[in-house]
């Protein structure tokens, strides 16, 4: 009787260790950024002209003797810790292909395809404020018993409020010019808050990621979130912007703000090891000719061409991927596996999990 009871008291002591060590996710968007600069380094055509920016402020900060050690200084936690501890999709000039399925190829309906796992050539054909009338996989996760109260949206863009459909997916979206969203925000939440309100708002729905990546990061730090989705937006803007040099800093940055997301996860153990990430794109550009790169829509080629990267528990240390044709649609079921939570949308085109 005593033994059992023993073994029983062991068990209670585990329980809240095994259940704290199911598998997080955080998902990353760098919108707009192009596969090219992510796998070739920052591109020699439009460091020449001064209206895409300083050159010679962009050479010297990115341009080496090969793309191998162009790409490398220009997102540097990515080549020399995701490379060799993950799985790189989209390398066109391996042989890998990643790209939306929507007709669209622009943001609204790429996020809503990455996040709902299917596109909807129906209902979401703007960037327009409409409640997105489907449920994304960070939804479904919320109103599991597992990860309700478990999930945080923390983006650049106003529009997430939407894409997530806040009010009726009661998912907390911190996005656009809203403060720290935390019931108790804590000192350094405070300071961002008052950072970012005196900072300039140079669009008028989007904030500078710096402060998206600040809330993102004490977040982790503080809530521990179990699936996070944190949305950058600076490259997309400096690229429609026409300035190349500020959409290289903005993707610099980006891969600094990884990296130190990832140092969080990994100094702190409840997610230390059980954590997946996910870094990926809504949409890709406009080739180099006329400007085109600036923008993206259907008139433009190469504007759905996107990229993934994957780093952490359960993904295979494969780098750079020379096959295979992924697609955007496929991402929510990728989480909702990871998640090990039921996703299976009734809908044409929804996209099955990535196979590494």
């Amino acid at each position: 009787m005593k033994r059992i009871a023993y073994l029983l008291l062991a068990a209670l002591v585990m329980l809240p260790a095994a259940m704290a060590a199911k598998n997080k996710v955080v998902l990353i968007m760098v919108d707009g950024y192009r596969w090219q600069d992510l796998y070739r380094g920052a591109d020699p055509a439009l460091m020449d002209s001064a209206q895409f920016g300083n050159p010679a402020l962009v050479k010297a900060n990115y341009l080496r003797a090969t793309p191998e050690e162009s790409r490398k200084a220009l997102m540097p936690f990515t080549w020399t810790h995701i490379a060799k501890h993950g799985v790189m999709v989209g390398n066109r000039d391996k042989g890998s292909k990643m790209s939306v399925t929507n007709n669209m190829w622009f943001s609204y309906p790429g996020y809503s395809e990455t996040l709902c796992g299917y596109p909807d050539d129906v209902n979401i054909t703007s960037n327009d404020p409409l409640p997105n009338p489907n449920k994304t996989v960070f939804e479904i996760a919320n109103n599991t018993p597992e990860y309700r109260g478990k999930v945080l949206v923390i983006g650049s863009w106003g529009r997430f409020v939407e894409i997530f459909n806040e009010k009726r997916s009661g998912l907390e979206v911190n996005a656009n010019y809203r403060h720290s969203m935390a019931k108790q925000p804590t000192e350094r939440e405070l300071y961002v808050n008052k950072l970012q309100d005196g900072a300039p708002r140079y669009w008028p729905e989007e904030r500078f990621d710096v402060f998206t990546h600040e809330y993102a990061l004490e977040a982790m730090k503080t809530r521990h979130p179990e699936l996070l989705f944190v949305g950058y937006g600076d490259t997309d803007e400096w690229a429609h912007a026409g300035n190349y040099r500020l959409y290289l800093d903005a993707a610099n940055d980006v891969d600094r703000f990884i990296g130190e997301l990832w140092q969080a996860a990994q100094a702190d153990p409840f997610y230390k090891d059980q954590t997946t990430f996910i870094v990926t794109c809504d949409h890709g550009r406009g080739s180099v000719a006329n400007r085109g790169w600036h923008h993206h829509s259907r008139q433009l080629p190469g504007s759905g061409e996107t990229w993934l990267m994957a780093f952490g528990a359960g993904i295979p240390a494969k780098g750079e991927l020379a096959t295979g044709n992924y697609h955007n649609c496929q991402v929510a079921a990728t989480i909702a596996s990871l998640l090990g939570i039921s996703f299976a949308p009734e809908h044409e085109g929804a996209g099955k999990p990535m196979d590494f």
